[in-house]
């Protein structure tokens, strides 16, 4: 049999099970159902709000849900359709850059400072934009690599079910807060332009047994809501909640600080972002969270992820919306208008790119 290291599929039926060992302490997160959610299950809904003020984190459980499917199966795809991009020659792949303030594209590997050490990344990444997948490739604005234009109808139908899915949720927290759900759906529209896109992350074998060269930096989602989809180990929280718009500092970035978040069979991750802490003041929990390599024996093997970012429209405003659970005043002490979401977005990007913070 071939060291994992051979392979070049995607192979989760082979990935041996997440370590169970004090030297991998895990967070206990609350598992939300999707279907029972969908079918306005108060217990199941309060549970969901419950976790989302307290960590920003939880365990959504896809079975049973038509949509659920949809994203079970369209991450397995996914996943298959990301080796084939990662394996182009990089001269190809660094054609596919992203600039300016859309962040579509290629991410290569060492672009990213991880600490105050200036330590780079290990990970490399391509954002499938979703207001290109749900138009037809006749109005594309840019050029998308062979294994993407081959698998268009899969990124239109993930993008659409994933951002459904989110907007259900955040439906769900706003009428629990006051909020006309209405204000939700008008800033986070399928059809207008947004950050929205799929995510594809490949995270390369683990180099040694030593504990490890972080992938992704510690940051909070730059959005609303983020759905991921992992089969290996090394997303990891910390250890205590952030109300924190935007906190991207280093100074408590200690190993004790950090628990995994183990993978969950049949279910997707789900995390709060930036914006829902803005849009309701600070009730909700924007979790602060870093990628490593795989522990133990999952380690040998590349791991592969897939996220789909729910952002508001571009043009959005980030200011608290009203709601007689929402907080009056604003907790950053801003005023006026707000910043709109892209150049939000492309802020945050830039300082969690080159480490600069200030």
């Amino acid at each position: 049999m071939p060291h994992a290291e051979d392979y070049t599929e995607f192979t989760p039926d082979q990935y041996p099970s997440f370590p169970s060992s004090p030297d991998f302490p895990t967070i206990d997160l609350e598992t939300v159902s999707l279907k029972k959610i969908q079918e306005n299950d108060p217990a199941e809904q309060d549970r969901m709000f419950d976790a989302c003020k307290n960590w920003g984190f939880f365990y959504l459980e896809l079975p049973g849900s038509e949509q659920g499917e949809v994203i079970k199966k369209g991450a397995d795809d996914a996943c298959r359709v990301a080796e084939k991009v990662f394996q182009l020659p990089l001269e190809e792949k660094m054609e596919y850059t992203f600039t300016g303030k859309q962040l579509w594209g290629y991410k290569k590997i060492g672009q990213t400072q991880v600490d105050k050490n200036k330590t780079m990344d290990t990970a490399e990444f391509f954002n499938v934009a979703k207001n290109e997948m749900i138009l037809p490739p006749s109005q594309w604005t840019r050029k998308w690599p062979k294994p993407v234009v081959e698998h268009q109808s899969l990124f239109a139908e993930y993008s659409t079910t994933a951002h459904s899915i989110g907007l259900q949720i955040l439906e769900i927290l706003a009428r629990k807060l006051g909020i006309d759900p209405e204000e939700i759906h008008e800033r986070h529209r399928l059809e207008k332009m947004a950050g929205d896109h799929v995510r594809l992350t490949r995270g390369p074998p683990r180099k040694s047994v030593e504990m490890p060269e972080i992938q992704t930096p510690a940051h909070t989602d730059f959005g609303t809501i983020t759905i991921l989809m992992n089969w290996l180990g090394g997303l990891q929280v910390y250890g205590s909640p952030n109300h924190i718009l935007g906190n991207l500092d280093f100074a408590d970035d200690t190993t004790s600080s950090w628990l995994w978040v183990k993978p969950k069979p049949n279910c997707a991750i789900v995390n709060l972002g930036d914006a829902a802490v803005k849009f309701t003041n600070g009730v909700l929990c924007s979790g602060r969270h870093r990628v490593v390599p795989s522990p133990g024996e999952q380690g040998k093997w590349p791991r592969y992820s897939v996220v789909y970012f729910v952002r508001p429209n571009d043009e959005c405003k980030l200011k608290a919306l009203k709601g007689e659970g929402v907080p009056e005043g604003d907790v950053d002490g801003e005023e006026g208008e707000g910043v709109n979401a892209q150049e939000w977005i492309f802020r945050q990007a830039e300082r969690l790119r080159t480490g600069v913070y200030n």
